[in-house]
């Protein structure tokens, strides 16, 4: 193969090295996404948007009644508060029907007004009971065991752990999973760490409460020291909070609440019929769903629960449970990916790095030129390695007071005859231009003679003279870039 159809195919291969480290990359990056952000496996299909699973509507022709609060278990079965049928019935994962619970009535240990309902690890349910001002506790055979009352309304119950949440009239109880209330936030007002009919909250991993405040038309995050940390909303002015419409306004009534493993919080907007999206920090994302009867729409919707990727909404007055998927990003499932998805990522930039250094090859005359040179040491501290042939790297690493590091390279000697024939180049110049082509990456022959820079250019090899070194060498951009 001639030397000039050698550099034909070096190059061809080097840019189809290139467009497929390029393909690499973005496959990988393109798993990489998809690992983080998939929702997870779910058997419902023929959702209609991004997020909208299915609903529940009752089961065997018996229809739900303006369901208000919804719970899950640990295995992801769905608790509905069926306020207006006195009950508690529970469907799993999929929707299928699985059990009715709750005697209808008045004594302690019955329902009358079953408006939420939360669920323990070890299958204890607490149902609250608004108009009787109580949570009726249920084992996990769902017989009725135990009842909390209360002096005031009760408006929303949430387990977490081994405490029991409750937010009434005034504020925030906080008791043990027996119903022994310890402690809470009960002041009621408009100021900040105050309270006027919390509808929900929340509980973060690191014990933060995100308090659905509704008639002071705000979240408030509140601390585990019991201080606030922000406020999202605020109160509105009494007489006119219904129809008022200044900017300032967050919400129509923010009735419930619940986090996602994202850290992100979702506030149904019961009177607005969506739900909005704030971050750990209280910063708006998005809205979620608009007005209405369809599939992800809402009407007057109230209560919401999330767990293992699914947030579940009591679509109240449509008379229905609805189910939607929340992706989760960067969440433990996906944990062990990192590492190797970082890898990957990073492998094609450190090769990208390493053939961006350019490998300087001498020629004799170049040599002659470094050892006549006063300044060489300030060529050969700058250039560290140079590689050069057998020959000359004997010769070179004789040379006094130029710390460099000669690369002696083997060349096949019927290229270096193909060159001196084709380009009628001396021996030696021959030897240095045929270690040039044997080199990838970025690649300099550094020489003066003129010939042999016509029999580069000839076969794509970049060069340089002594004095077009020193000029490169003096430019910033090239500092760094000199190597083997």
């Amino acid at each position: 193969m001639s030397p000039s159809s050698e550099a034909t195919r070096r190059t061809a291969v080097r840019y189809l090295a290139v467009a497929i480290a390029l393909l690499l990359l973005v496959l990988i990056l393109g798993i990489f996404y998809y690992l983080l952000t998939r929702p997870p496996e779910l058997k419902e299909s023929g959702a209609k948007d991004r997020n909208f699973l299915f609903s529940i509507y009752g089961f065997q022709g018996d229809l739900l009644r303006r369901p208000t609060g919804v719970g899950l278990d640990a295995k992801g079965n769905i608790y509905v508060a069926d306020t207006g049928k006195k009950r508690i019935v529970i469907f799993d994962r999929e929707g299928n029907y699985v059990a009715t619970y709750g005697e209808f009535g008045k004594k302690p240990l019955e329902l009358w007004d079953p408006i939420d309902v939360a669920v323990a690890a070890d299958g204890r349910s607490y149902v609250l009971d608004k108009t009787q001002k109580k949570i009726v506790v249920y084992d996990s055979a769902r017989r009725p065991i135990h009842v909390i009352t209360f002096p005031e309304a009760p408006l929303s119950v949430e387990v977490s752990g081994d405490k029991l949440f409750v937010t009434t009239v005034s504020g925030v109880l906080i008791g043990d999973l027996r119903g022994n209330l310890l402690t809470g936030y009960i002041a009621r007002g408009k100021k900040t760490g105050q309270f006027d009919l919390p509808g929900a909250l929340a509980v973060g991993k690191d014990g933060t409460l995100y308090v659905a405040d509704s008639l002071n038309y705000r979240v408030q995050a509140i601390g585990t020291n019991g201080k606030p940390k922000w406020a999202y909303g605020k109160p509105l002015p009494p007489k006119t909070a219904v129809m008022y419409r200044g900017g300032d306004r967050k919400f129509g009534l923010p009735a419930s609440i619940a986090q996602d493993d994202n850290g992100n919080l979702y506030v149904v907007d019961g009177l607005n019929s969506e739900i909005v999206v704030l971050d750990s920090d209280g910063e708006f994302i998005e809205k979620m769903g608009t007005q209405g009867h369809g599939d992800g729409e809402f009407y007057y919707p109230e209560g919401i629960t999330y767990g293992d990727g699914r947030l579940v909404v009591a679509d109240k007055f449509n008379d229905r449970v609805e189910v939607f998927s929340v992706p989760i990003l960067g969440g433990p499932r996906y944990t062990a990916y990192l590492p190797l998805a970082l890898l990957l990522l990073l492998l094609p930039l450190l090769l990208f790095l390493l053939r961006r250094r350019v490998r300087y090859v001498a020629t004799s005359a170049f040599v002659g030129m470094l050892a006549a040179d006063e300044n060489a040491e300030l060529v050969a501290d700058a250039l560290k390695k140079v590689n050069v042939s057998p020959a000359l790297a004997e010769r070179a690493s004789g040379l006094e007071n130029v710390e460099l590091s000669w690369l002696s390279r083997d060349i096949p000697s019927d290229r270096v005859s193909d060159l001196v024939e084709q380009y009628r180049l001396e021996q030696e110049d021959a030897e240095a231009l045929a270690v040039a082509l044997g080199l990838g990456g970025r690649k300099v022959l550094l020489t003066e003679t003129e010939d042999v820079r016509q029999a580069a250019v000839d076969l794509e090899v970049p060069t340089l003279s002594y004095e077009e070194l020193i000029d490169t060498l003096r430019s910033p951009e090239t500092e760094g870039e000199a190597a083997g």
